[in-house]
C-alpha cells in the first residue's frame, strides 16, 4: 500500500517542496554572504556595489542564476525518473 498508493501520492509534493526549499537556501546564502563575509558571491556583490563595478554585480548575479538553475535541474533530473507515470509532469517542466 505504501509503494503503490503513499509513495506516488506524495512524490510530486515532495520534489516541489525540495525545489522551492533549494531556491529559499540560496537566497539565505546570499544573504548570509551580504551581513557578514569576507570573501564568496555575496561579498563579491556587495563589493562591486560599495565599489561602483556594476560589471562585477552582474557576473555575480549571474553565477547566482546560473548555480540555482543547474541545482534545481539536477533534482528535476533526479526525480523525473521516479515521476514517469504523471502526465503533466513531462508538460510542465522543462525550459
Amino acid at each position: 500500500m505504501i509503494r503503490r498508493i503513499l509513495l506516488p501520492a506524495v512524490l510530486p509534493a515532495y520534489v516541489v517542496s525540495l525545489r522551492v526549499g533549494l531556491g529559499l537556501g540560496w537566497m539565505f546564502v546570499v544573504a548570509a554572504e551580504l551581513i557578514g563575509a569576507s570573501e564568496g558571491l555575496g561579498y563579491l556583490l556587495l563589493d562591486g556595489q560599495q565599489l561602483g563595478k556594476p560589471a562585477q554585480i552582474l557576473a555575480a548575479i549571474v553565477i547566482f542564476a546560473i548555480l540555482g538553475k543547474l541545482t534545481d535541474w539536477l533534482i528535476e533530473i533526479a526525480a523525473a525518473p521516479f515521476l514517469r507515470w504523471q502526465d503533466a509532469f513531462g508538460r510542465t517542466t522543462g525550459a
